[in-house]
């Protein structure tokens, strides 16, 4: 393969991915204006770029160098205060226009972010290298997956625990740090049901590239059957395998990590929430969530996960304990207000 061939391969190979980014596919109104804003920066720069196009083609073709060539450039005349005029407003007036509607929403925006009357406000905590998603209006803590109703007013309260971290949603919004010590904020009003996928947009350490984490948009009534079911769990309908899981869960585990009606005993929240563990898609982001792959987790988070904080339990359950463990976590699905 040419060298040609070999750039034309690469080139195809960036449209490629796993999942499907749609940056350019707007589902709030901020994610729209921040198009709106994209799309002019876009048509103005092909202006630029077609018009300095075309003068160049026509300066190479008229001014090439030719016989007579030098008899032409003896009678030039020295500058021309028209063009330089001209050439000097041109730019100005394009940033103008440009800078005019960014200005316009910017401040808009800020206005919508300060006003938090009836919004859902959740405090999003960066960790290395997962998300932790606080609703005190809810009392309720979770990870990986953010849940907010459809046509709401989203006010997420930005900050982080270790490093700068980078919160970012392109079909909701734009990106924002997380700073230690900080709090930043951003809102969105999502007009779509659906899952979007979210992003740490900031290097952050050796797991930085799998930092992600879901919006989950649904109807009002889905969003609050989801609340429902985080705060009352059916703690009942446990087998017998299950609640000796949910033992050693409570003696190994909530040193760190949280459940559903058990908190973790150290303030702040070292590990993610599990709360509703067996609704994720993906064991810590990185692999399908089953249990196979919740043993190999077990056995070894940083063999899985680089820069995972979390201590391998390989050698410290035997195998029956660990398939009860399993068995419990297994457990946590919050669906449509219950537990199953």
């Amino acid at each position: 393969m040419n060298k040609f061939g070999v750039i034309l391969f690469l080139l195809l190979l960036t449209g490629c991915s796993p999942a499907k980014w749609d940056v350019l596919n707007p589902k709030s109104s901020t994610a729209e204006s921040q198009l709106s804003l994209i799309q002019l920066s876009i048509a103005l720069m092909s202006i630029v770029l077609i018009t300095v196009t075309v003068l160049f083609t026509v300066f190479v073709v008229k001014y090439r160098k030719r016989p007579g060539w030098e008899t032409e450039t003896e009678n030039q005349k020295p500058g021309d205060k028209r063009l330089e005029i001209t050439w000097t407003l041109i730019p100005i007036l394009i940033l103008t226009i440009l800078a005019v509607p960014t200005v316009l929403d910017t401040y808009k925006l800020d206005r919508e972010t300060k006003a938090s009357d009836g919004a859902l406000v959740v405090k999003v905590t960066a960790h290395q290298f997962w998300w932790e998603f606080d609703y005190p209006e809810k009392g309720i803590t979770t990870s990986e997956t953010l849940h907010v109703p459809v046509d709401k007013k989203v006010i997420i309260e930005l900050t982080s625990e270790d490093t700068i971290h980078s919160f970012w949603v392109p079909q909701l919004g734009g990106k924002q740090d997380a700073t230690p010590g900080r709090k930043g904020k951003l809102s969105f009003v999502p007009n779509e049901t659906g899952v979007y996928r979210g992003s740490c947009a900031e290097l952050c350490g050796p797991g930085h590239a799998y930092m992600r984490f879901h919006v989950k948009v649904e109807t009002e009534s889905e969003f609050k059957a989801w609340v429902d079911g985080m705060k009352q769990p059916n703690k009942t309908s446990l087998t017998d395998s299950e609640t000796k899981g949910e033992e050693i869960f409570k003696g190994q585990c909530l040193s760190c990590h949280g459940s559903q009606g058990l908190e973790p005993k150290v303030s702040g929240s070292p590990a993610p929430h599990l709360g509703d563990f067996a609704s994720q898609k993906r064991i810590a982001n990185v692999l399908p969530n089953n249990r196979d792959n919740l043993k190999k987790w077990l056995d070894d988070p940083r063999k899985v996960k680089p820069g995972a904080k979390m201590p391998s339990f390989k050698t410290d359950f035997t195998e029956e304990e660990k398939e009860d463990l399993i068995d419990y976590l297994m457990s946590l699905n919050v669906k449509e207000g219950e537990k199953r």
